[in-house]
């Protein structure tokens, strides 16, 4: 058996026996047996109208304030579902213009723009290898790029002929991993996505995209629901707590990595305690009547309501009432 077929069902077994979150890096540090590179990016595109954007990218050996770095210096990119692109980015612009095929490119030889050469010298980028799929995959399109960092190390052409090969059976396994961790997802299992500070995403996978549809089910990336990021804004601590999700946030960088978790669908999180006093309340007990009946302090059960209207996102005894009749709470 050859390399490039031992590669291929290596990346097969890959994806059928890892989580959806470490798929990607664990498939490229495969990759990188075979072809080397210093850095890489799996990035996904969506359609919307007739424009394809950015939904989510894995980055590879690659801090996250490179895409946001990237995203100033080439400016605003425009790429349309015909393969229409007009970019500043000469690797992804002669992609495009040959999807299907892997474009290796000497980026110091293709532009003279001094921004775009002082990026690539400080993210180590001398030379790439860039693939874009040449068909829509559940409405959206790949875009793979590996970099190197020597100007004598350039791709040649058993690089790219690697790339053709293999690059078309990652798209079907990233697939196949997909579906399998549909059925994986745990109750409680936590996911990532990144995001700038005005909420483009940059990286979300597709159990993260889900998980966001259950809170806001008219909601589709590329940006992150306005509700969310008011919230996050708002909040000391960047989290968000809503009836089927919480968030937690953290900047680093000019990017936002928000852990997204599917809250308890009978409890939300309630504690024992909290749970016990949200019953009462939603009975017309006072603080002082349900202080008495729990034998604790008023301030107590006015602390512990507070949690619950909170975590539940009602506003008064009334709304509580109507939750646990629809029996979204245990009491």
């Amino acid at each position: 058996m050859d390399n490039s077929s031992k590669l291929i069902l290596d990346i097969y077994d890959i994806a059928q026996g890892s989580a959806a979150a470490a798929c990607n890096g664990e498939i490229l540090r495969r990759f990188r047996q075979d072809l080397s590179f210093e850095s890489a990016l799996i990035g996904d595109l969506g359609v919307f109208g007739d424009r394809l954007v950015p939904t989510g990218a894995h980055l590879h050996n690659m801090p996250a304030e490179r895409i946001s770095a990237r995203q100033s210096t080439m400016g605003e990119e425009l790429i349309l579902v015909n393969g229409t692109i007009k970019t500043s980015d000469p690797a992804l612009a002669a992609s495009f213009r040959r999807r299907g095929k892997s474009i290796a490119t000497d980026i110091a030889r293709t532009t003279v723009d001094p921004d775009i050469l002082a990026y690539c010298r400080k993210y180590e980028t001398a030379h790439s290898l860039t693939w874009v799929s040449d068909r829509l995959v559940q409405d959206r399109i790949t875009a793979i790029s590996f970099w190197r960092a020597q100007r004598r190390q350039a791709f040649l052409g058993n690089a790219e002929q690697l790339a053709n090969l293999v690059l078309p059976h990652l798209i079907q396994a990233r697939q196949i991993n997909v579906r399998l961790n549909a059925a994986r997802l745990q109750h409680h299992a936590t996911v990532t996505l990144l995001s700038s500070t005005h909420g483009r995403l940059y990286f979300a996978v597709e159990e993260a995209i889900a998980l966001m549809q259950e809170e806001w089910p008219q909601w589709s990336p590329p940006f992150l629901p306005a509700a969310l990021l008011a919230a996050l804004r708002s909040h000391p601590g960047m989290e968000y707590a809503g009836q089927r999700l919480h968030v937690r946030a953290r900047l680093e960088a000019a990017v936002l990595t928000l852990s997204v978790t599917r809250r308890s669908e009978s409890a939300h999180g309630l504690t024992a305690a909290e749970r016990r006093c949200a019953v009462l309340a939603a009975q017309g007990l006072q603080y002082k009547e349900i202080a008495g009946r729990l034998l604790v302090s008023p301030s107590t059960v006015r602390n512990q309501l507070s949690s619950v209207y909170r975590k539940l996102n009602v506003k008064n005894k009334t709304s509580l009432a109507r939750v646990l009749e629809l029996g979204e709470v245990d009491g």
